[in-house]
């Protein structure tokens, strides 16, 4: 009996991970065809660049521990504000979208040394929809040339 069940562990394991990226696709499409997506795509690239605090919201919320980011454009950098502190640094560049390559976006990449390993797979993306209101959009690169779209944020001068 538990030999049986020690050959059903690698297709357990399989499984889980095909319905994962399943519903990773799925999320992805489901975002892709969100009303954020349609004001995503009517947005430009910044400019200027961003540089200093940006309050950040969710959905509208922000009650969340996540504040906001800022930006350093003079190092195509900045750090995400969480509370009192600031953690989760990325760098900035200028780019078209992962996911749309007909617009001008720019991207905030997480593989920066001093961020934990499961944050260096995000990448997120960001333009201006109107003067001071940006929207970015959050990707989750795991599987190479396969980004999911997993959000949407906002940010505010």
């Amino acid at each position: 009996m538990t030999f049986k069940f020690f050959k059903l562990i690698p297709i357990i394991i399989l499984i889980i991970v095909i319905l994962s990226i399943l519903f990773a696709l799925y999320r992805t499409w489901k975002i892709q065809h969100s009303d954020n997506q349609k004001i995503f795509l009517s947005g430009k690239l910044p400019s200027p660049k961003l540089d200093g605090f940006y309050k950040g919201s969710v959905n509208g919320r922000d009650s969340l521990s996540w504040k906001g980011k800022i930006f350093n454009a003079a190092e195509n950098s900045g750090v995400n504000k969480i509370e009192d502190s600031e953690r989760y640094k990325f760098k900035t560049s200028e780019g078209k979208g992962l996911q749309d390559k007909n617009i001008g976006v720019l991207k905030l990449n997480y593989n920066v040394s001093g961020n934990p390993i499961w944050l260096r797979t995000l990448l997120d993306e960001i333009v201006e929809t109107e003067p001071g209101v940006y929207l970015g959009k959050i990707h989750l690169r795991i599987i190479p040339g396969l980004p999911f779209t997993i959000g949407y944020f906002n940010l505010e001068r």
